[in-house]
């Protein structure tokens, strides 16, 4: 993606939300500066996703979190698109391309030129409800596209947004401004009061003086909805410097008209030579034309000085929604290590049900869950009963399991090994989990793996 560090600053900085422990486990999410990377989105939606499933789980809902890892995509998404989309004059240039869906996904997107219709964006959330059904199949879900399929609908529902914002003028400015000459005194002294409003006690800012050390208590909606507000006079000024721009395309025609000036003018000295007309008639038609022309002078110079003006405020508000967005994410920073805690002890709770059950045998390693909820079935897409129809019974192969006390034999291939410690959060120091799943163990680790592993099912069986 094609950044534009001119519209939104490089420095600027989308904090996440603390993480508990089980969460960090998946993506240790750290403060991003400028535009998010792709590979920094699909964490915050793998993160979010595990959130949403471990709520399910009793005990474990946190709505408060859920709602700050949902503003923190918010912004990052934001980001990327002001990144990418902001610096178009005319929205109506804009186009809007899809990811390209894989074949098994019935839902054919093409891309979007300008504000979307409402057939075009139900097609897009169909696709994004769709695709993200697949979670469950790994071998069928990429999290890249799910990532690019949401960021889409992100983008194509701000070009609506966007679109709706510059058809109707705020109700304040209907009031207070119905004409184009309204007092620039006056006009700017709203706008300054406005953007000072905005600006004050919030972020970093220089004028953020006497305000105690420890942070203030924030109504989230409040911040939301003063940003809000400031995107909507940020495009209603954006308007009217759309027109003052037209306007100074119309002084074009200021020599057209300084030429009539002049031809009234020369007609003016040919009938001060007529004796029959008055002289006081004559000079008074005089100051008349010369006070015209002087008109037609200062109102060639007074677009561009309101286009600047405007630009300059414009860059203002935009400055103290950004200071905004940055403070309430600030805000939203919390910490606590009790989710964690919960997690820990459910897990262990589930593993004792499995182990107090009769009749144990090896295939009930496939009711065993990790941190994450997840059966070998869900983490890995095979459940622990088929690695045992269809292992050679080999000495190598070995993976013995004490159940009720007892060794029970099983047998697990070297590549399977790593997987498993992987699902189960095993084996950090030898696991390499950026290569490929058949190959995640480092070289010569399979022995002390096997162990490990065999160890771990044990304790969880006993």
């Amino acid at each position: 993606m094609t950044g534009h560090p001119g519209w939104y600053p490089p420095g600027q900085v989308c904090h996440p939300p603390e993480l508990p422990a089980y969460l960090k486990n998946i993506h240790d999410l750290k403060p991003i500066v400028g535009a998010p990377s792709d590979g920094e989105m699909i964490k915050i939606h793998d993160v979010l996703d595990a959130a949403n499933r471990v709520s399910g789980v009793p005990g474990m809902h946190d709505p408060g979190l859920l709602m700050k890892l949902a503003d923190h995509l918010f912004s990052t998404q934001m980001a990327r698109y002001r990144s990418k989309y902001s610096l178009i004059t005319f929205p109506s240039d804009a186009t809007y391309t899809p990811p390209a869906l894989p074949s098994h996904i019935s839902i054919s997107l093409e891309p979007i030129s300008a504000s979307p219709s409402d057939e075009e964006i139900m097609k897009v959330q169909d696709a994004v409800q769709s695709y993200q059904g697949l979670r469950k199949y790994p071998s069928m879900f990429d999290a890249r596209i799910n990532m690019e399929l949401s960021q889409h609908l992100f983008d194509i529902q701000m070009a609506r947004h966007m679109r709706q914002a510059s058809e109707s003028q705020p109700i304040s400015q209907l009031a207070e401004a119905p004409e184009y000459r309204t007092p620039a005194v006056e006009q700017g002294t709203t706008i300054n009061d406005e953007a000072t409003g905005a600006t004050n006690n919030i972020g970093t800012g220089t004028n953020n003086t006497g305000v105690p050390q420890s942070p203030p208590s924030f109504d989230m909606g409040e911040l939301m909805g003063r940003s809000n507000q400031l995107a909507e006079r940020f495009n209603a000024l954006l308007e009217r410097s759309n027109e003052l721009v037209e306007r100074c395309n119309e002084t074009n025609n200021l020599p057209e008209r300084f030429n009539q000036v002049f031809e009234r003018f020369t007609r003016f000295i040919e009938q001060m030579g007529r004796p029959n007309e008055e002289p006081n008639s004559l000079a008074e038609r005089f100051n008349q034309l010369f006070e015209r022309f002087n008109q037609l002078i200062e109102q060639s110079t007074q677009p561009a000085q309101r286009a600047n003006e405007l630009a300059e405020r414009s860059n203002q508000l935009t400055e103290g929604a950004n200071q905004l967005v940055e403070q309430s994410n600030k805000h939203m920073e919390r910490s606590g290590d009790t989710l964690s805690n919960i997690n820990r002890v459910l897990v262990a709770i589930q593993h004792a049900i499995v182990r107090t059950h009769k009749g144990n045998t090896i295939y009930a390693v496939d009711c065993l869950v990790n941190e994450k909820g997840q059966t070998p079935m869900e983490g890995l897409g095979t459940p622990f009963k088929w690695n045992q129809v269809h292992s050679e019974h080999q000495p190598i192969h070995h993976l013995p399991i004490r159940i009720n006390g007892i060794f029970q034999d099983s047998y697990l291939y070297n590549s399977w090994l790593g997987r498993y410690l992987r699902l189960y959060g095993l084996g950090k120091e030898i696991r390499n989990d950026t290569t490929a799943d058949y190959n995640i163990l480092k070289n010569g680790k399979e022995s002390e793996a096997r162990v490990m592993l065999s160890d771990y099912l044990s304790s969880c069986l006993g």
